[in-house]
């Protein structure tokens, strides 16, 4: 029997209500119409897109009364999604990676000192194998997992890119230097970095690192060679509900060549906005149309300088009125989430795909907005709900994210 590691203790089961806020979890308990709300401890900082709905099924682990810091009774440890069980306890998966990968990634493993503090910084684990050589070694936790892709971060990760760019130079002192993501559910096939949250991230890996395995049939030039002066590695690990988790994998072929694209600034988005009244706009040749209170989806692209695009679409004041958009953008609500930016790299123009799904999804066109350039009726979609809180709007951005976006062109 493989060698098992407890991520956590299922000291019972709720169902998700919302997230105020990145630390904190309102649930419901099963079955319990009439009971009181649990208040719970969130211990993942990632944005979860793609599991905070509400009645997803949550499992509970009760906090420690002697912890003085606790303002919950209760820590979200795990939940259920497409049939496999996801362990949230992203600090978790250090010990995980003590106890059950870095002897897999580190022939000839000998010694293991967690919290390496080296200079000002701090490292999850410093190795000693058996040729006396030191391994430093970074770990992260890696939850996002659609379409058989593995995917880190969920979320601009500044804490990430400082710790890459340490083990760079302390690769060119002597130590070998590891990242190690660890994947805590599903089947994926491959890992790469996310370049559509955090594309800093994603083309700086590509440049820094060297996959510890790659795709099978990678046949690109220099593939194999490892250019880059830290070791990327991926595992993946499979959790029950009781949380008992083994080993599945401990080499999952790593990608790094999206990084290419990520530098590249290309690709299309999504901008969602809410208009919290009703009114009428003037919209260039357009004339005036009639926007209805509630929630709007817009398709758009850009072939370079992506970035700059979408932070100029953000801006609510102080711009020339160029595109459809420019128009209506002022009078979107403010605060969070009110109005953000979903960016797709991609190697294609895909916003007349986005716009048709779009539609499919039970989005109302506004006429002829933001598509003079091309024959769709419309780049410009209105919701009566929010679209973030719709599973199937959620699916769709995941998809073009893990799948069309990243596709190549005659691949």
């Amino acid at each position: 029997m493989a060698e098992g590691f407890s991520f956590f203790t299922n000291h019972g089961e709720a169902l998700f209500v919302r997230r105020p806020n990145r630390f904190l979890i309102i649930a419901a308990p099963e079955g319990g119409r009439g009971k009181k709300e649990l208040a719970c401890h969130c211990p993942n900082p990632g944005r979860l897109i793609e599991f905070v709905f509400p009645g997803t099924r949550l499992i509970l682990e009760k906090r420690d009364k002697g912890d003085s810091k606790a303002k919950t009774g209760w820590t979200v440890v795990g939940l259920y999604y497409r049939d496999t069980v996801v362990p949230l306890f992203s600090s978790r998966a250090n010990e995980a990676a003590e106890k059950l990968i870095l002897k897999e990634i580190i022939p000839g493993l000998k010694e293991i000192t967690p919290e390496y503090t080296l200079g000002p910084s701090r490292f999850d684990f410093l190795c000693i194998d058996a040729k006396k050589r030191k391994h430093l070694v970074e770990v992260k936790a890696c939850s996002l997992v659609e379409y058989g892709v593995a995917m880190f971060p969920d979320a601009p990760s500044d804490r990430a890119l400082k710790h890459l760019e340490e083990l760079a130079e302390l690769s060119r002192q002597g130590y070998q230097c590891h990242v190690l993501f660890v994947i805590t559910h599903s089947e994926p096939s491959v890992f790469i970095p996310n370049l559509h949250t955090d594309p800093e991230f994603a083309a700086a890996l590509s440049r820094l690192g060297h996959a510890a395995v790659l795709p099978e049939g990678d046949a690109r030039k220099g593939a194999r060679k490892k250019t880059g002066a830290v070791t990327i590695h991926a595992a993946l690990l499979r959790c029950d509900s009781a949380g008992q988790t083994v080993l599945a994998d401990p080499a999952l072929p790593v990608d790094l060549s999206q990084g290419k694209l990520a530098e590249s600034n290309s690709g299309n988005y999504l901008i969602v906005l809410e208009l919290p009244e009703s009114r009428d706009i003037a919209v260039g040749a357009l004339g005036v149309i009639r926007f209805k209170a509630g929630w709007y989806v817009y398709a758009g692209s850009a072939r370079k300088n992506l970035s700059q695009r979408i932070n100029r679409h953000l801006r609510r004041q102080r711009k020339q009125k160029h595109w459809h958009l420019d128009y209506i953008t002022p009078f979107a609500s403010q605060g969070v989430g009110k109005m953000k930016a979903l960016p797709i790299f991609s190697y294609r123009n895909l916003e007349c795909d986005l716009a048709r799904d779009l539609e499919k999804l039970g989005g109302k066109p506004i006429a002829n907005f933001g598509s003079s350039d091309c024959g769709c009726g419309s780049h410009l979609f209105y919701f009566k709900e929010p679209p973030m809180g719709n599973r199937d709007f959620v699916n769709m951005l995941l998809r073009y994210r893990h799948e069309t976006g990243i596709r190549r062109p005659n691949s």
